[in-house]
């Protein structure tokens, strides 16, 4: 648990007297969107990258010296906590304890095939991790072929169709399709497929959309580099959630496993199907593998590690029936840390995206809308977006009545792929809706942004890459605002406010603000499905 030091008591009060100054008693005479400027986001920036908070990282006291700063902030907006602290006192802290795991060796994998057992050694010929927490594994059963486990059905490509693949085994080959020895996929996505390692988190998400309970990926000799960054994740420890007492109905997610295996040891396995997984060549068509069961029995050594808060505030809707339907605006707020002795200060990512989510904040709380609004700055998002799923799985309202999450990550710098501008990009559920309001807002908004990854494929799956995933899985519609997730000084110690455009921070910030609103203020809307 966290302790102020005289030192940070003295900081934060040093912050308490600032904050009245941004306070909406006054601004008054300035209207909402206005009163989002670029000086203030710059200010909160400059304080949330500087060398003073020593990178965030979650489990450290830069980051606490952060959330405590978010918090003044929320309440000096006027802004409701949503949560007590051990003595019942209110607080803007949804606190939560993480725990660090790693496999442990006693892990097994055993494959059975038309009566024939072979045991694989850990490390040498199967690798395992575990998505999102949760606890140890044990299950034989027979799997499913996924064939490439690609879903991009608008390109005529669905591995998932027609099979039921939740709460099962499911095992996938890497490569991408082909037709008459012409790839099937558009140019940029057929490239990344044929990646494994590029495209291994858009398989594992599908997989994990879909339920898969363990997802069995056959890792070919080009990939020697997964393999070893899979081992060397797989050897230390990762940090998730201590499960709660009384996750809501719908509760804690299910956690998936991966399991990797090379390719000369997966040729019994799939010998049924006819693909052989050395050369790549045969039919590589999805069903079950009759004949073959997986058992699997895998370990962990787990051990209490932290904690860290979500910061959490409630802007409560004017509307009798409609306040009790929420729409949630997440940022995270926690970046990397130090490594190596130098500070990495998370300017891009993600003060930008917590300084947006304040003012928006602030913005809202001039004029309250219609429906609730929730305001979060979420932590462990580097560590495996576990905030966001600890929220999701745990959250202050009933989860059905959430009805849309907008979320912040990375507003602050050009991408080279977009530069000028920003993405703004909707889940696939309600997608056309979801784009529909982006262009009714964004007329009155004006930022600018890119549209093309609205219109044709997105090869690196920037929708399925933050924190509005988690949200996603809860079957809540999210639009993401993003500079894009590629370009200069990601996760570098150069990634400081000297290096961060302004102008576009603004722009994401009263981007998300007007969304937030126009949403909090429709009388419908979504359509009835």
């Amino acid at each position: 648990m966290y302790k102020a030091t005289l030192r940070d008591t003295v900081i934060l009060a040093a912050i308490a007297l600032l904050v009245p100054t941004c306070a909406p008693q006054a601004q008054e005479w300035v209207g909402p969107l206005e009163s989002i400027t670029e000086a203030e986001l710059r200010d909160h920036i400059h304080y949330l990258a500087s060398d003073f908070l020593e990178g965030r990282d979650s489990n450290a006291e830069g980051y606490m010296l952060a959330a405590h700063y978010g918090a003044i902030l929320f309440g000096a907006a006027g802004l409701e906590p949503m949560f007590t602290d051990s003595s019942g006192a209110p607080t803007f802290f949804q606190q939560i304890a993480f725990t660090s795991a790693r496999v442990g060796g006693a892990s097994a994998m055993r494959a059975t095939v038309e009566g024939a057992s072979k045991n694989y050694s850990l490390g040498e010929e199967f690798l395992a991790l575990q998505l999102f927490g949760g606890g140890e594994l044990s299950l034989e059963e027979e799997p499913i072929f996924l064939g490439y486990g690609i879903e991009a059905p608008d390109h005529g490509w669905n591995d998932y169709e027609g099979m039921d693949v939740s709460g099962k085994i499911a095992v996938i080959v890497p490569g991408a399709p082909t037709r008459n020895g012409e790839p099937v996929l558009p140019p940029d996505q057929h490239a990344v497929y044929s990646n494994l390692g590029r495209s291994a988190n858009a398989r594992v998400m599908s997989a994990i959309e879909h339920g898969v309970s363990t997802l069995v990926v056959v890792v070919d000799s080009a990939s020697t580099g997964l393999w070893d960054e899979v081992t060397r994740m797989m050897n230390q420890p990762s940090v998730r959630p201590m499960p709660s007492g009384a996750p809501q109905e719908g509760g804690e997610r299910s956690s998936a496993w991966i399991v990797m295996i090379k390719a000369p040891q997966a040729v019994d396995l799939l010998s049924g199907t006819g693909y052989d997984p050395v050369s790549g060549g045969g039919p590589c068509t999805p069903g079950p593998l009759n004949g073959v069961s997986i058992a699997l029995d895998l370990k962990q050594d787990v051990e209490r590690a932290f904690s860290a808060p979500n910061v959490v505030a409630l802007l409560p809707g004017t509307d009798s029936i409609l306040k009790d339907e929420y729409i949630v605006v997440t940022a995270h707020l926690d970046h990397v840390g130090i490594r190596n002795g130098q500070i990495y200060n998370g300017a891009d990512d993600n003060a930008s995206g917590s300084a947006a989510v304040l003012e928006a904040a602030e913005a809202a709380a001039l004029a309250p809308a219609k429906r609730s609004i929730i305001f979060v700055l979420l932590t462990a998002e580097e560590k495996g977006l576990l905030g966001s799923m600890y929220f999701a799985d745990n959250p202050p309202v009933p989860i059905e009545d959430i009805v849309l999450n907008i979320n912040l990550d990375m507003v602050g710098r050009n991408s080279p792929d977009w530069p000028e501008s920003l993405l703004a990009m909707g889940s696939e559920n309600r997608r056309p809706e979801l784009l529909q309001l982006i262009r009714d807002v964004n007329a009155r908004v004006g930022a600018n942004l890119d549209w093309r990854l609205n219109e044709g494929s997105d090869p690196h799956a920037h929708v399925q890459r933050s924190d509005q995933l988690a949200l996603m899985q809860k079957g809540i519609p999210a639009i993401l605002i993003t500079r894009g997730f590629m370009g200069p000084d990601y996760h570098r110690p150069s990634d400081d406010p000297e290096t961060i455009n302004y102008p576009k921070v603004l722009q994401a910030a009263r981007l998300a603000y007007a969304l937030a609103l126009e949403a909090a203020n429709r009388e419908i809307l979504f359509d009835s499905e």
